[in-house]
């Protein structure tokens, strides 16, 4: 639950009661008990409840939707930071970032005559892997600058290597005046 926020107000609020108690004992273990928890009534009434008891049923009731809404919480998946390549032996993993790899297409892109500004987006995660190119041309009439785009891009992720395919969508834009 690092990534969640959840999880990150679950672990301080265990963290303080964690601290709260290790108090309470050393305090107590000296003789002189801190008094931050009242512990004495709640041995006092854990002694006098039994577990079939309708208050301790909530309790083991409420824990439980506290465990299932931590649980529910790590479910939804972000998309991986880093995308696996195929290395050249199985034994040597490799990735690449997928900021780098949106630079690296983008330089290739630019590289393309006619193109004059690019934003690439690399999506996606387990279904719909794509990388979206939309890019800027400054001719007026673009011709084939769109194919030209997308071979170059294709041929670029071809290089590198991705483990999964992805699908190249270009959007190509021109002056019109």
């Amino acid at each position: 639950p690092r990534a969640s926020p959840i999880g990150l107000v679950a672990a301080l609020l265990l963290a303080a009661a964690r601290g709260a108690a290790t108090v309470e004992v050393v305090t107590a273990l000296v003789g002189e008990p801190a008094g931050l928890l009242p512990v004495d009534r709640w041995a006092a009434w854990l002694r006098a409840t039994a577990w079939g008891d309708p208050p301790m049923r909530r309790a083991a009731a409420g824990i439980d939707v506290a465990g299932a809404l931590l649980l529910c919480a790590l479910l939804p998946r972000r998309r991986p930071r880093t995308l696996p390549l195929r290395g050249a032996q199985a034994l040597m993993p490799a990735a690449i970032g997928r900021r780098t790899l949106q630079r690296a297409l983008a330089a290739v892109a630019l590289a393309v005559p006619g193109v004059i500004r690019v934003r690439v987006r690399v999506r996606g995660g387990r279904f719909r892997r794509r990388v979206t190119v939309r890019a800027f041309s400054g001719y007026r009439n673009p011709a084939n600058v769109q194919e030209m785009v997308r071979d170059a891009v294709e041929a670029r992720l071809a290089e590198m290597g991705l483990m999964d395919g992805r699908q190249v969508h270009v959007r190509l834009t021109w002056r019109r005046d």
